[in-house]
């Protein structure tokens, strides 16, 4: 007989769902708790304490018996499809390690971390080296399934342009060639290795296995150096001018190793790109930082 296996979806989470999502939201929502439980009855799980929550996904603390875990759903969707793959093929070596998955549901089943501490909350200088050598770890040949950087980019740019005309042409046509162009040429000769493009400090957890691993990965086959951005963008009151800048992208390479212009080339095509969402979204804070890291980029 099966155990039964009751949550509560908090409030929180379940407005930011419907908000994005509407129906087909609501219908993910209303699905949720079988999910739960058909997770719980089939790996032995025993929920041991409240639910945590991200943007479109949540994660319980679990034991098997003895063993500490944390059972993460999320809604299936693009950038989430292949979170159980990377997991999988790098199988704990930087990341937090997978121990089963139903990909199809979104359902993962993964070590316990210490969702209280993260990169966030060390000195800036430790968390850039830190997060520069796991990013440098986790690129590693892609597994065929992986969406390419290429294909991806090729979507991309012309959505780039339709945001450039219809938010006022907020930055030079010259920048926008530029990125467009440079996204182009390194396309043309991107790697295939496994590139999480969310890998911001937030995303790194405290361990006990290693001191910190990272989670919730975003992931396309391609060079690393794209992957190198949201470290340079992310903390940003520590890095407001081109002199911050500078220093944190030279310490980034330092500890990652990368190829110094694919990442500036990279960054540039990325801050055009995050740059032009920002806007799409009604954003105002954060086009102004992206028009001073473009002027250091372009400087």
């Amino acid at each position: 007989m099966e155990k039964r296996h009751e949550i509560t979806v908090p409030t929180s989470f379940a407005h930011e769902v419907t908000s994005e999502q509407g129906e087909a939201g609501q219908e993910w929502l209303d699905a949720l708790p079988k999910r739960f439980a058909d997770a719980c009855n089939e790996w032995g799980l025993t929920i041991d304490g409240d639910p945590m929550h991200g943007h479109l996904g949540l994660v319980f603390p679990v034991r098997r018996g003895k063993e500490k875990c944390a059972l993460k759903i999320s809604a299936v969707n693009d950038s989430s499809r292949h979170e159980a793959l990377a997991l999988a093929t790098w199988n704990g070596n930087g990341a937090v390690k997978l121990l089963d998955a139903k990909p199809e549901d979104g359902v993962l089943l993964l070590e316990r971390l210490d969702a209280t501490r993260s990169l966030e909350d060390i000195d800036v200088d430790d968390a850039v080296t830190v997060s520069g050598q796991l990013l440098r770890r986790l690129a590693v040949p892609a597994p065929a399934e992986v969406p390419k950087l290429a294909d991806h980019m090729a979507t991309l740019l012309p959505i780039m342009t339709e945001r450039w005309e219809k938010f006022g042409k907020p930055f030079s046509k010259d920048v926008l060639d530029a990125a467009q162009g440079t996204a182009k040429m390194l396309s043309a000769t991107s790697a295939n290795l496994l590139v999480d493009f969310d890998l911001h400090y937030g995303n790194v957890l405290a361990g006990e296995r290693e001191p910190w691993l990272v989670i919730d990965p975003k992931v396309l086959a391609g060079d690393p150096e794209y992957g190198l951005w949201p470290l340079l963008f992310c903390r940003r009151g520590e890095a407001e001018d081109a002199a911050s800048l500078a220093q944190r992208f030279y310490a980034l390479l330092e500890a990652s190793g990368l190829d110094r212009d694919k990442a500036k080339g990279w960054a540039l095509v990325k801050t055009a790109e995050y740059w032009l969402w920002a806007l799409s979204i009604g954003l105002t804070e954060d086009p102004k930082r992206c028009k001073v890291m473009m002027d250091w980029l372009r400087g």
